[in-house]
Parts: structure tokens; sequence; C-alpha cells
């Protein structure tokens, strides 16, 4: 019997260790063990949203070789971001994810090679020294060949009567939630891995399907303890926040993520000018990646409970040129550009021209994790400092909650009412501690036995 921290073969007893997202909300990766079979619970990035963070990451905490499997519920780089690097080093098993959810990961590992393949050769012109991307074209397509696409409600075997079952968690398209089933002892047992649980009253993703009857689960608590803004809410936040800037005859920027969010915020605007809550301007969307995305969402109108307004008069720019006219020209319009949390990404060319000009507003729509320029942006203060220098920091900005694609506290206590007397054991993830434990002290009520936090790199036995 080997040490899960050590590599080699899976002990008898379920157990499961906590690589990433313990305490924190990034770098979900979870290692179930049972048994005999070692199956990974996604391989995220970990990251805080500054710069220098992103570097090569350490060594895997265990051998990439020993892997049966990996589960990967969506797209999102804290869920898939070190799914190639993986490969790298070695796995070349299955890769199981729900079907949509491939040509996601198709779009954004090829991408993410190329951008990185391009900074080493950049940074070994730049010092002389041999750098190498932490993961190239080569890993990107061989990932994209070891997925294992599945359906929604699909079961299929992955050895030793073990049995997984993806789910729609309704948090992007294609994400899913998780649930492996095996006997034990003479008895059926099973663990539900939510991964990103989405959130409820909200018109555009159909509502997560209901969580089924498990022994253990795994939950995110990203939004423990917090309640989202209604649509309506959002909505005249966003109109009040847009018609000051069209009264001053100033642009209003949005920093948006590449993948969800983006085409959250667009479908949303769209509809919002139509209902005559904010006012009718040209859209332009500054993310390539971004509208590559948008295409895979507009082939795909049954991962949605709303027809999409992603296409609709809207302009979606391809080149810095294009990108530069459409910021410097007169007038209000509004520009969303990559970069959710402005720690990179197109968003940093249009703050450089607006920053100091009072007519425009800066509009965050996205978490913005402490230390971040986009937390910093957030502060009472009338400077800032990026690019290298420090600017006048005149605009003004404003932020609307509620575009998340995550459940908020009270979708946490829906999302668990049937798992009631039926679950043995919950597992919070992807969360700062502070809003894990107010989720923990809510389901500490609600019947569903022992509630844990576990640490980075913690094993919990599975009894």
């Amino acid at each position: 019997m080997t040490d899960s921290n050590t590599g080699g073969k899976s002990t008898n007893q379920p157990r499961v260790t906590f690589f990433g997202a313990a305490r924190m909300v990034t770098g979900s990766m979870h290692l179930l063990e049972v048994g005999g079979r070692r199956i990974l619970l996604d391989c995220g990035s970990i990251a805080t949203g500054r710069m220098e963070d992103a570097k090569p990451p350490e060594p895997f905490p265990f051998d990439p070789v020993s892997l049966d499997a990996v589960v990967l519920t969506h797209s999102h780089h804290d869920h898939c971001g070190r799914l190639a690097t993986l490969v790298r080093d070695g796995y070349d098993g299955p890769i199981y994810t729900h079907a949509t959810n491939v040509e996601l990961l198709e779009v954004l590992l090829r991408d993410s090679a190329r951008v990185q393949e391009r900074e080493a050769s950049m940074s070994r012109h730049r010092t002389g020294k041999h750098v190498e991307a932490r993961f190239d074209t080569a890993d990107a397509e061989l990932t994209i060949d070891l997925c294992e696409p599945l359906d929604y409600g699909e079961a299929i075997t992955l050895g030793n009567d073990i049995e997984l079952t993806l789910r729609d968690a309704g948090h992007i398209l294609g994400s899913a939630m998780a649930t492996v089933g095996w006997r034990q002892n003479g008895r059926d047992r099973s663990l539900t891995y939510t991964g990103d649980l989405g959130r409820s009253g909200i018109d555009f993703h159909p509502p997560p399907a209901a969580l089924p009857a498990s022994d253990y689960l795994i939950c995110e608590s990203t939004y423990g303890g917090e309640i989202h803004d209604s649509v309506e809410m959002m909505a005249q936040k966003t109109g009040l926040a847009i018609r000051r800037a069209v009264r001053e005859g100033g642009k209003i920027l949005i920093p948006a993520f590449s993948l969800g969010r983006t085409q959250m915020v667009v479908h949303f605007l769209q509809t919002w000018m139509r209902e005559g809550i904010v006012p009718p301007l040209d859209i332009h969307v500054d993310s390539p990646l971004g509208h590559k995305f948008a295409k895979v969402y507009d082939r795909h109108p049954e991962g949605f409970s709303v027809p999409l307004r992603i296409f609709d008069d809207i302009d979606w720019l391809e080149n810095r040129d294009d990108a530069m006219d459409a910021s410097l020209s007169t007038g209000s319009r509004i520009i969303i550009a990559s970069g959710g949390m402005l720690e990179g990404g197109r968003i940093l060319q249009h703050l450089k021209h607006h920053v100091d000009d009072p007519r425009c507003t800066l509009l965050m729509v996205s978490f913005q994790a402490p230390g971040t320029l986009g937390e910093k942006a957030l502060q009472e203060n009338d400077s800032i400092h990026f690019g290298g220098k420090r600017w006048n920091k005149w605009l003004a900005v404003e932020q609307v909650r509620g575009f998340s694609g995550h459940a908020d506290h009270n979708d946490f206590l829906r999302a668990v009412q049937p798992l009631e007397g039926k679950t043995s054991q919950v597992m919070l993830v992807h969360g700062d501690a502070d809003r894990a434990e107010k989720l923990a002290k809510a389901f500490s009520t609600r019947n569903l036995g022992r509630i844990d936090m576990p640490e980075l790199g913690q094993t919990i036995e599975l009894a």
C-alpha cells in the first residue's frame, strides 16, 4: 500500500486527497481512490489573479502515470488549467467530460498552447536562457484525443464495478457534476462532486440538475454566506451606470472572462436594451477567444433556457486596430474586453485610454480576488498603478453583482435539501475559509452528517 502523495496504486480503503481548491477558490484537483482505482476529479490551475503567479507549476504531488481516469467537470482554468501538463508528464488514460465541454476544451487548449509557446520563445530571446512552455500544441492535441465525451445521465463503468455518471451543473455550457458509485463490503456506495454548481433564478442556463442521493458529497462553497443580486437588481444597477456614462458622453468598459461571463453579459445587455432598461448603444467585444467560445455556444441552443442574444448586432473585434478604433471613436459605446480581474487581457489597453476620463465608466461584473488590479480599482482612491506607471483614476467605477454562474448561499441550501438524512459526510471545497465556514454552519443544521473543510493536501477516509 502506497500513500497517495507518493504515487503508486491505490489503497483498498476509499479516500479522497485534496490537492487544490481546499480553503481556497482556485486549483480544483481531488484524487479519489476507490476499488483499487485512482480517479482525479478536475485538474485546475492555482492562481490568485496576480500576474506574478503566471509561472510554471510545481510538479504534481502524485505520479500522473498512476492515475486510472480523470473526470473534468468544465473548462474554466481553475478546473482544467493543468490538464495538458498532466498529459505532458505521462498521463495517457481517459478524460471523461461532457460532450459539449470537449468543444470548449479544444478551443481553450489550442489557444493556451499557442500563447505559452509564444511567451516561451520571447523569454528565450530576451534572456538567452532555455525556457519551456508549460505545455505545447502537441500536448494540447494529445489531451483532446484522450477525451471521452459523455452525455448527461449516461452511466459508464470505470472498472472494478465503479460507475460514473455526469449531471448538468448549470454553471456554464457543458458543465457537469460527477457521481462515482462503487460496492463496498456488500453495500452500494456513492460520492457526488458538484464541480461548480450553477445559480437559480436567472434565465440563461437551465438550473442545475437535482443532486442525487449520495453517501458522500464534495461541494463547492464559493459564495457561502452570500446572496446574489436578483436579475431585476442587476438590470437596475447596470442601467443606472450606463445611463450616467451616456449623459456624460463617455465609454463604458466591461472587463469579463472569455468563457461564460462574456457571453452572459452580452446576452443580458441585448435583452435589457430591447426592454428599454439600458439605452441602445453599440456593443464591441474585444476578445477573440470569447468569440470562439460564443460560436460553440451558438451551436448548442439546448444548453440554455432562453434563446441566446450573443450575435444580435454585436461587433466582435478581431484585431487590435479595430479595437483601438472602437475605443477612441467619438460618442458613448460599450466595450467588453478580456481580463475579468484586470490582471491582463485586452481590457488594459482600453483602460489606458480612459482611466483618467471622468465621463467614462468601468463596470465590474466579476469576482475580484484580493490583491488584483480589479480589486484595487474598486477602492476609493484617485490613482491606480498598472502598465508600469501610476494613472489618475478619474473614471467612475461601478460593480454589479449577480452575473456569477455560481450558486449562492440559498441555492446551496435548496440543492442539498433532497440529501438530508441520506448523506453521511460533506466536504466543502472551492471557497475561502470564511465562506466555507458560513456554509458549513448552515449545513450542520440540515442532517447532512459530518461536515469537513479539508486543508490543502489533506486525505479524508471515506468510512
